[in-house]
C-alpha cells in the first residue's frame, strides 16, 4: 500500500517489519515445536535478539508516537472509538511483549528447558496473535484516517519528530 503522507508511509514501513519480526518468531516457534531449541544455535540467539529489541524499544515507541500525536488529532477530529480501541489493545500488547522480552533474555542468558520453553511459547504465539490483528486494523483502518487527516505541514513535523526520536 502506497500512503502520500511521509507519516503515514513510516507508520506502514514499520508495520511491515514488525510482521517480519512476527513471522521469524512464528517460524521459530513452529520449528521447535514443543522441544525447547538450544540457544547456543545462532540462528535462535538471533530470533531471541531481534524480538527482544523490537518490542522493547520499536513496537513501543511506534504505539506511543500514535497515542501521544496521532489519537490525540484524530480524537479532536471526532474520531475517539477508534483511538480507544486501539489504544486498549496496546495496553493489552505491551506488557505481553514485555513478558515475551524478559522470557527471551533469561533463555539468552541461561537457555530454554522443557519448562521455561512453553513458559516462552505460550505468551508468544499470543502476542504474535495480537500484534497481527492490531497491525491489520492500523492498515485497514488508522492509516488511511491519518492520510485524511494530515495536511502537508503537520505531516512534515510529525514525520520529523517521529524520525529524530526513533
Amino acid at each position: 500500500m502506497q500512503f502520500s503522507h511521509r507519516t503515514t508511509q513510516i507508520l506502514h514501513e514499520e508495520h511491515r517489519a514488525t510482521m517480519a519480526m512476527i513471522e521469524d518468531l512464528e517460524t521459530f516457534i513452529g520449528r521447535a515445536g514443543r522441544r525447547a531449541p538450544g540457544v547456543d544455535d545462532p540462528a535462535v540467539r538471533t530470533v531471541l535478539q531481534k524480538i527482544a529489541t523490537a518490542i522493547d524499544g520499536e513496537v513501543s515507541d511506534h504505539f506511543a508516537f500514535e497515542e501521544n500525536e496521532l489519537f490525540t488529532r484524530l480524537s479532536e477530529a471526532g474520531d475517539t472509538d477508534i483511538c480507544d480501541h486501539l489504544s486498549e489493545e496496546h495496553r493489552a500488547i505491551l506488557p505481553l511483549g514485555q513478558e515475551v522480552v524478559d522470557r527471551a533474555r533469561v533463555a539468552l542468558a541461561d537457555g530454554f528447558d522443557d519448562q521455561s520453553w512453553g513458559e516462552f511459547r505460550t505468551p508468544a504465539g499470543e502476542l504474535i496473535e495480537r500484534l497481527q490483528a492490531h497491525i491489520q486494523k492500523e492498515e485497514m483502518a488508522l492509516l488511511p484516517m491519518v492520510e485524511e487527516l494530515l495536511d502537508a505541514e503537520t505531516d512534515f513535523a510529525l514525520s520529523e519528530a517521529y524520525g529524530s526520536a526513533s
